[in-house]
């Protein structure tokens, strides 16, 4: 969030009112210096004030105009006018003011209720004093120097101070200075040299406009207040915070968000307020996209969000037609990001040197000159689309991947099917042509490679008929190549197109074939009464693809069980157990094909079969017979 359009901060700019002296113009001499020492008051959400100046011999007058709520308590050198207004005596060169003024500032942000800055019990978080001097000298090239300091812990810059134990983190980068303030009271969700790589990573990417030489970043606690903005960028130059919760590598990221508002130095007029908001959100989103952080489609979704029907009636130029939406951020990014694609595909230019030739803040940056500049750098056509998306309550397309590519550049990838398989109930493998029933899924191992001649990201949508139903992603180097797996099952037959890039395949998917029984066993085939039989039926598909089915097995053409069978390649077994209590020769059934059972009356542990006939039994001819029945008649007759 930047200030400017969110907070009424004004810092009230001193006025120089210089006297031309008579004669030879003097040397310059030293600048009038005000400092501000900062500490914590007893008051609360307060916070006390001394602010000292030193004087040079050349200055005549000069006046000084307090925050609005400041409340005096002490000074030297001043006379008080009003209750803001003080004027200096002329007395002493090393002037004073004591006072103390409200550090805490509650506000809403978009819907959202909360903090902008605070004064807490252990440590506070605010704006430098908003102080205004005005004075005269004979020094026709006097100026005021302003610097803050904190008494005690605490670290101040231009336009923000932290008053509390802290650890700095510092880098360069770009021609800048990069100082990241993480307090003692602060969960930095983040690494701080993360941090700090990301912000010195977006410094070098944006041309928009001058780099501050030097940037504050403060991470405000959060653990026990409520802030109403993610993040807050105050001033003309470096200054900002964002929530210690913020993270790296999201199309949100706060970080580079607030980094984008000190590169914005235009003032924005009605028409062209948008920019501020939507330029921030947009660069945070595509830095992430080119650093490989999310994939193409993320990009596309944060885009996308500037279709909300919530914007329905919005016209950016219009602003209020989206006061208290975020139409700005969402609708601002989309715009932002169509018009950045068609100055880099047509004009060879993009929209962050757009901004640059007007990023003036001597200048306002009102809508004439805000389409001037795009027709300018890419022609009618372009100017007439940033008329029809700021202006209407149209919406700007979003660009597919390929085009975004062809517009920004990167790898040149290709891709090819390498293997397909099939995994499922009925059977695991390679399969080609790749051809599958209902319920199984289908594989594919696609090679992707970088015949191009830029290193970078790249995403490969799976597509089923046109639609995506995956994507894989990475970063690819020139000359380099990578395989990919891919996996879709299918609930339904028909023929599908699979596509990869440019490459493409046809798969055919049909419902599972019946099953057929091509044998039948009972084990054991002969059994006493009672005794377990298992009947095994050998199963097989019906046709030249899986199939599935039920087997019902019969004893004398009665149902007996019924198992459900699923079959692959090649033949798969079924079982079922059943007991047989009368004796007797059964004929047992299933899907066409019978055998037979016999149970004899037998005790259990015999044979379970009926003595054989004398006559039948082997090695007994007639003779033998006689002779035995002589024998047993004797032994009758000795008993």
């Amino acid at each position: 969030m930047n200030a400017r359009s969110v907070l009424a901060y004004s810092l009230l700019v001193g006025c120089l009112l210089g006297l031309v002296a008579t004669g030879p113009v003097a040397a310059a001499e030293e600048p009038i210096e005000l400092e501000h020492s900062l500490s914590q008051s007893a008051s609360a959400d307060r916070i006390d004030v001394e602010t000292r100046f030193s004087i040079p011999e050349s200055t005549v007058e000069l006046e000084v105009r307090l925050p609005d709520g400041a409340d005096v308590h002490g000074g030297t050198g001043f006379e008080r006018i009003d209750d803001r207004t003080y004027e200096w005596t002329g007395r002493r060169a090393d002037p004073s003011l004591e006072y103390e003024y409200e550090g805490t500032v509650h506000g809403t942000h978009r819907g959202r209720e909360g903090l902008s800055f605070v004064v807490a019990e252990e440590w506070a978080l605010v704006r430098t004093p908003s102080v205004g001097v005005s004075w005269r000298s004979t020094d026709p090239e006097s100026e005021l120097v302003r610097s803050n300091a904190v008494d005690g812990d605490g670290i101040a810059s231009t336009h923000m101070a932290y008053l509390g134990p802290y650890t700095e983190h510092t880098s360069t980068a770009s021609g800048q200075a990069f100082r990241l303030v993480v307090p003692e009271a602060a969960d930095l969700r983040e690494e701080p040299d993360d941090v700090l790589a990301a912000i010195e990573e977006a410094a070098g990417r944006l041309v928009i406009g001058e780099r501050d030489p030097d940037v504050f970043v403060v991470a405000a606690p959060t653990a026990d207040h409520t802030w109403a903005p993610a993040g807050l960028q105050l001033g003309a130059g470096g200054d900002m915070w964002v929530r210690d919760t913020e993270r790296l590598g999201t199309v949100r990221n706060t970080w580079v968000h607030e980094y984008v508002h000190t590169r914005q130095r235009y003032a924005a007029t009605d028409a062209t307020r948008w920019t501020i908001e939507g330029m921030a959100d947009y660069y945070a989103a595509l830095l992430a996209y080119e650093a490989g952080d999310v994939t193409y489609e993320t990009f596309r979704d944060r885009l996308e969000a500037g279709d909300d029907p919530e914007y329905d009636d919005v016209r950016l130029a219009e602003p209020e037609t989206w006061a208290e939406t975020r139409a700005d951020y969402d609708r601002g990014a989309a715009a932002f990001a169509y018009l950045d694609r068609r100055l880099r595909a047509e004009a060879d230019t993009s929209l962050d040197a757009v901004v640059a030739g007007v990023n003036d803040p001597e200048r306002a940056l009102t809508q004439r000159r805000f389409l001037r500049a795009i027709e300018t750098a890419g022609g009618a056509a372009v100017r007439t689309a940033a008329e029809r998306y700021t202006e209407t309550t149209e919406t700007p397309p979003i660009a597919s991947r390929s085009d975004h590519v062809a517009a920004f550049g990167g790898p040149d990838v290709r891709y090819s099917i390498d293997e397909t398989t099939v995994s499922g109930p009925y059977r695991t493998g390679a399969v080609d042509p790749p051809t599958l029933v209902v319920g199984e899924t289908l594989g594919v191992a696609v090679e992707a490679e970088n015949v191009g001649t830029e290193a970078g990201s790249f995403e490969a949508e799976f597509r089923i008929d046109g639609e995506a139903v995956a994507v894989e992603d990475g970063r690819i180097g020139v000359g380099e190549s990578t395989t990919l797996r891919f996996a879709h099952g299918f609930d339904s037959a028909g023929e599908f197109e699979l596509a990869v890039g440019s490459e493409r395949a046809t798969v055919s998917v049909r419902e599972p074939a019946g099953v057929e029984v091509v044998a039948l066993e009972a084990e054991p085939a002969a059994a006493t009464p009672g005794e377990p039989i298992t009947l095994r039926a050998t199963v097989a598909a019906a046709a030249d693809r899986p199939g599935k089915g039920t087997v019902t097995f019969a004893v004398d053409g009665a149902a007996v069980a019924t198992e459900s069978v699923r079959v692959g390649e090649g033949t798969t077994s079924v079982e079922a157990a059943i007991g047989l209590d009368e004796p007797g020769t059964y004929a047992v059934s299933a899907g066409g094909r019978s055998t037979t059972v016999t149970v004899d009356g037998g005790e259990a542990g015999s044979s379970g079969r009926d003595p054989p006939a004398v006559g039948d039994q082997p090695g007994f001819g007639p003779g033998v017979a006689l002779l035995a029945l002589l024998v047993a008649l004797a032994a009758s007759g000795r008993r």
